[in-house]
Parts: C-alpha cells; structure tokens; sequence
C-alpha cells in the first residue's frame, strides 16, 4: 500500500538569471532550452508486507575477546548456559625487580573480570566454575558450538570455586570506585614459579610469538559447572602472581616515628586473554515454551546471544519498477530507507530489544564474521534500534539499489535474500581539521554482551525511495 509519494518540481528560470547579469543583445543561447525544462525530487514513501521467516540457528560465531559465563534460565525466553574457551597471549617480560628471587613468590591465581554491568540475573545467586588445562590448541574457525571433548582432561580439573556476582562485601567508597567483579580461582604455585623461571632464564621464546607459547600452553577451559541464577559477560582472563619483597618503611611504634624493615606484597600479570588469541563462549541454549510458540506461531522473533534470527525477501524488484515506470530523460536515486517496528517480548526479566542488527545477504553471513566485515551499505547495513519510536532504523541502502539498477533487471535471488541478527557495533569518532567530527565503524560482531530478544514487524515495513528525475522537452 503506497501511503505518501510526493514530487517536488522545480522550475529552473537559468535565461532570467542571465538577463539580469548581461545586455540583453548579449543573453547565451546555452540555457536556453531549459527554460521549459522541469526537475522532480520524487519521494515514494510505502508501507511494504515484506516476506519473512523465523529460522532457528544453534550456533553464532563467538569468537572475542569477551566471553560469557554462568547459567541462567527465564519463563519467557528459556534457559542459556555458558562456558568458555581461551587461549592466552603471555607478557613480553617479567615486570619484576631482579632483586627479587623466585623463592618470594607466594601464590598464582586464575583472575576473571566481570563488569558489574554486564551481569543479567541474580548476582547473590550462588554459583561454581571449574577451570581446566587445554592439552591442544582449538580450531581456528571456532564456534559456540563447539564440543571441547578431546581438548581438555575432564579428570584433572585444576581447580574448582563458588562464588557470587556481586560486591556486597565493598565499602560505599569501593564499590562505587571499582566497575568491576573479580573471581579468583587458586592455581598450583608452581605454575607461576616455573614461569617465573623461565622468564629469567635465556631462552624466552616462547614468550614472544603467541603462536610458540599456545603450544607450550594451548590455554583454558572455564567451565560453568553449578548454579542457573545469573550470567556474566566476561571481559579478561589472567593469570597472575603474587610475591612479596622486603623495604624500609618508616612506621609509628609508642607514638615515634621509626624506620622498620616490613613486607610488602605485589602482583604481576603473566598471561592474559586478548585479541590477538582465540577466545570463545560456548553456548547451549533452550527456547521457553512460550518463545518456541511465538516463533512456530508466525512471529518474528529475534533472540541474543543465539536462537532466533529472521529471514527476509526484500522488495528491490516493486522499488525497482516503479523507477523504471517514472522514469526520464535524466534520473539520479538519491536514497533508500527502512524501518522494521519491532518491540521487547514481554518478560520478567527485563530483557530488551538487542541495539543493533545486522541485514545481511544470506550468502554472505559466514565470510562476514569470519573476515572481520563492517556492514558496507552494499550487501550488509546496520539498523539501530530507536526506543523512542520502538523500531529498527537502516539509513542507508542506497549503494545496494543502485547495484541492482546497473543489472538492468536480471535479478538473481540471492540479491534480494538477506537475514536479520543481533550484532555488536564498535564506533571511532575523529575530529577533523575544522573541528567537525566523522564517527567510523570499527568492527561488527555478534551480540554476546547479554541475553536479549524482540519481535519485529516485517508486515509493517517502512520503505522511503527518494530520486531525482528531469524532463527535458
């Protein structure tokens, strides 16, 4: 149904302009045929019942430096469990004076950074991982489906630990001060002693290339292995050590102030997740009852950090025709626009809409992540999420009509054949010489912050065509 299409004509006086500049014996005759000439700005804004499917998919390529872990199961959206996998890159050297010997070093621990902010359920809930030794490196092509059985030694776990999200213990000044959670788990001494050793010694080769190191250590298993109340984006992996050394302080003994040898403690990070490693979330995850309805019922349901993702056909041939149909003896498209309303499912949990989503030639999907793609306006486009007016904003597919145009109709279905799913967008502003500012899209990869989930309206599309068009008589 076509709502609005509007056209703007705009005479174009250019022998009156002359006139007023020149003699009348001296007007140019170039000009002079567009006089009667008339130029249309043609808006075709059009509601389009675009066909959609609901396509359950039960694996997202996870690969990142953030990673998810824990448990959590809500009536509304179903229940995610998450472990996790990563290699580790090791420091470049031993941030530790050479004063100090390997005898003072007192512990090693594993340490899991989780941003407060990041956490979806109940942070008191009580929960426990299990940390295991990697005994070969992982797959390059890594997805959250894969089954870490024959990677890892399920009778020698390294080391188990409760723990809870949260920072209850913290003053007021700590809390608001520290971002984040921090989950340390007890790792053998003599991992970090033997390390330390070997970064003293000569050859430290290993440390250098990340490809050497992974062999000598492929990394770690963390394993969710109790609790459903809460899951956590993780945003660092270390291991570190903890040493002590001796200095000369001066301290207040019977109200004197006196210089005393005292002990001091430190740490050191030796190897740490990064993105120069592979990391990656390992999901498993079960639709409620009531999503799976939804999405078998003919809803279009779009669910994070995997599930749901929907299906679309996009209307370029009916755009397509109308342009030819309008066409003149000049014509220029100068835009192509969509919205998808969309709104939260309803839960209990809070879950809202993911912020973006991707809509991306179905052919195109594994290639796209797997390279490191940034949506190109060609065959990929960005939609963020406008909470304001509940829906999905593409702002700009003009690159992909005027693909389309230049193929003088021969269509194919693969050009009109894209999927929508949530995605991470990284931006990076930069200020110009003249003080503007040009913000770039830095990387695209799929949503794995937190569980998320919407239905949009395919039915409703909104579809705004914007060329220009010239008759010249």
């Amino acid at each position: 149904m076509n709502l609005r299409q509007s056209s703007i004509r705009l005479a174009l006086p250019v022998m009156a302009i002359l006139t007023l500049a020149s003699c009348e014996d001296e007007v140019s005759p170039i000009g002079g045929s567009l006089v009667n000439n008339e130029v249309q700005i043609h808006i075709d804004s059009t509601v389009f019942k675009i066909p959609a499917k609901c396509v359950y998919a039960d694996y997202v390529d996870a690969r990142s430096i953030y990673t998810q872990l824990g448990r959590i199961s809500i009536d509304e959206y179903g229940t995610l469990q998450s472990d996790y996998v990563t290699q580790l890159l090791a420091a470049g050297g031993l941030n530790v004076p050479d004063s100090i010997g390997v005898d003072r070093v007192d512990s090693t621990k594993l340490v899991i950074t989780v941003p407060r902010k990041n956490i979806i359920g109940d942070s008191l809930a009580p929960q426990q991982l299990t940390v295991y030794r990697l005994t070969k490196g992982l797959p390059s092509d890594i997805k959250s489906s894969f089954n870490p059985e024959g990677y890892y030694n399920a009778s020698q776990p390294i080391n188990s630990k409760n723990y809870i999200l949260s920072s209850i213990n913290l003053s007021d000044s700590a809390f608001f001060k520290n971002k984040n959670v921090a989950i340390n788990v007890n790792l053998p001494k003599q991992w970090g002693r033997d390390a330390f050793n070997a970064y003293r010694s000569n050859n430290t080769d290993i440390f250098q290339w990340p490809q050497a190191f992974c062999k000598e250590f492929p990394g770690l298993y963390v394993k969710s292995s109790f609790g459903r109340g809460a899951i956590a984006n993780v945003a660092s992996t270390k291991v570190m050590i903890y040493y002590h050394y001796y200095a000369i302080k001066t301290v207040i003994e019977n109200d004197e102030a006196v210089k005393k040898q005292v002990v001091v403690k430190d740490s050191v990070a030796l190897f740490s997740s990064a993105p120069e490693v592979i990391g990656s979330s390992l999901f498993r995850f079960t639709p409620s009852a009531s999503l799976k309805a939804l999405a078998e019922g003919g809803h279009n349901i779009i669910t994070a950090p995997l599930g749901y993702t929907v299906d679309i056909t996009f209307p370029a041939n009916e755009l397509l025709g109308q342009y030819w149909a309008a066409e003149q003896n000049l014509s220029v498209i100068n835009n192509l626009t969509m919205t998808l309303p969309a709104t939260a499912v309803a839960n209990s949990y809070g879950l809202l809409p993911p912020p973006e989503l991707l809509m991306i030639k179905k052919s195109e999907i594994e290639s796209f992540f797997a390279e490191g793609k940034i949506p190109d306006d060609l065959s990929s486009f960005r939609g963020t999420y406008n909470s304001s007016k509940g829906r999905y904003e593409f702002s700009s597919m003009r690159k992909y009509i005027v693909k389309l145009l230049e193929l003088n109709g021969s269509l194919k279905p693969e050009d009109l054949e894209f999927t929508l799913l949530p995605v991470n967008i990284e931006t990076e502003t930069v200020t110009q010489s003249d003080g503007s500012k040009i913000t770039y899209v830095t990387s695209c990869t799929p949503y794995l912050k937190n569980p998320a989930m919407t239905e949009i309206f395919t039915d409703r599309a909104g579809i705004v065509f914007t060329y220009t068009r010239q008759l010249i008589k």
